[in-house]
């Protein structure tokens, strides 16, 4: 071959590269794979019907959202199209499809089976199978509606919990409020009650602890009472919420602590009632043994001064009378030295008596008894 007919053969075949590499790349571009994944398989083998229909899913997520649904502006979805024999493509001639342009919605991302979209501020409602082109290509599909910016910050768990209307932010606060107010009047009657407790421990139970026990001791039934109805509306209206709200996690998680709440707080009342009565008792305990121990003595000095009395001063009389009438026969024994043991007796018991029904003792000698 001559050199000129050589680079006219070397041109003819750049010039054929050159064209050739366009036109591979655009064949390869204008076909692409019709094979669904595995996550598009899953998620219409989850879908029962024998219609096409249009489903949705949280971006990343095999679950089907239902039907109807409040989502917030900003939630990515990603949308597919199923029927009986399952992932139908947005490419092929039979299966062709897409997801229309429109206010409300930004298109994310398109792949062979599927389309990710994001919600925008102020799109209202969505009906999903309604945006599939060509129209009455999908029979069925979920819609989703924006919910009211109705937002609470629960006090017992971090996280914010939509509600799903915006009345019930007001229900909510209602709720919420009185059962902190009645979780706090619990907490502050058991912390009097023991502080009363210790009180009493050290220094005895005067009249003015007695009449603060007795106010607070009412007080702490009440604040329990109102705690166990409050917390039951709180958590009922939670429970609710759950089922309504996108953030149903952050009502489950502010149930559960408003339980560990109440049950501290009623552990804590039940600690502090237990305190008290066990100082009640001991300083009891003390007071009688102080009051028996007194009323023993005293029997101990009666008796002897019986003994005295009734022993001693006849006898010393006696052995008197007994030598007079040695020398005198005309000596008389005297009866006072018999009878007056007796009467200081009496008079004794008698003052006794009336000190007791003065000061109360009566009452004492009853519960000691």
């Amino acid at each position: 071959m001559t050199g000129s007919a050589s680079r006219t053969a070397l041109v003819v075949l750049c010039a054929l590269c050159l064209f050739a590499v366009p036109v591979a790349g655009g064949g390869a571009a204008g076909q692409p794979s019709s094979t669904p994944g595995p996550t598009d398989v899953a998620v219409c083998d989850s879908v029962e019907g024998s219609d096409t229909v249009a489903v949705a899913t949280m971006a990343g997520s095999e679950e089907p959202l239902g039907d109807d649904r409040a989502l917030y502006a900003g939630t990515e979805l990603t949308i597919r199209l199923c029927d009986a024999e399952g992932v139908v493509t947005p490419y092929g001639e039979n299966g062709a499809w897409s997801l229309a342009d429109g206010d409300g919605y930004e298109i994310l991302n398109t792949t062979d089976s599927s389309a990710t979209l994001r919600l925008t501020e102020g799109y209202g409602q969505l009906a999903v199978a309604d945006r599939v082109r060509p129209t009455g290509k999908a029979d069925r599909g979920p819609t989703f509606t924006e919910p009211s910016p109705t937002v609470v910050d629960p006090a017992f768990v971090d996280g914010t919990l939509f509600l799903p209307t915006p009345d019930g932010v007001g229900t909510y606060e209602e709720r919420e409020d009185g059962f902190r107010t009645a979780l706090n009047d619990t907490r502050t009657a058991s912390d009097r009650l023991a502080s009363l407790a210790t009180a009493v421990n050290d220094g005895g139970l005067t009249e003015a602890r007695a009449a603060n026990a007795t106010e607070t001791l009412r007080a702490l039934a009440s604040a329990t009472n109102a705690t166990d109805r409050s917390g039951d509306a709180y958590r009922s209206y939670l429970f609710g919420v759950a089922g309504e709200s996108p953030t149903p996690g952050v009502a489950v998680d502010a149930i559960d602590a408003s339980r560990e709440e109440e049950r501290t707080a009623d552990s804590n009342a039940n600690e502090a009632m237990a305190s008290y009565g066990s100082a009640l008792d001991s300083r009891a305990a003390d007071a009688r043994s102080t009051v028996q121990t007194n009323l023993l003595v005293g029997l101990v000095a009666g008796l002897l001064v019986g003994v005295v009395l009734g022993g001693v001063v006849p006898y010393v009389a006696a052995s008197s009378t007994e030598g007079r009438i040695r020398v005198d026969s005309s000596t008389e024994y005297s009866r006072k030295a018999q009878w007056l043991p007796v009467g200081v007796g009496v008079l004794v018991l008698l003052a006794t008596v009336g000190v007791l029904a003065a000061t109360g003792g009566l009452s004492i000698l009853q519960v000691i008894l």
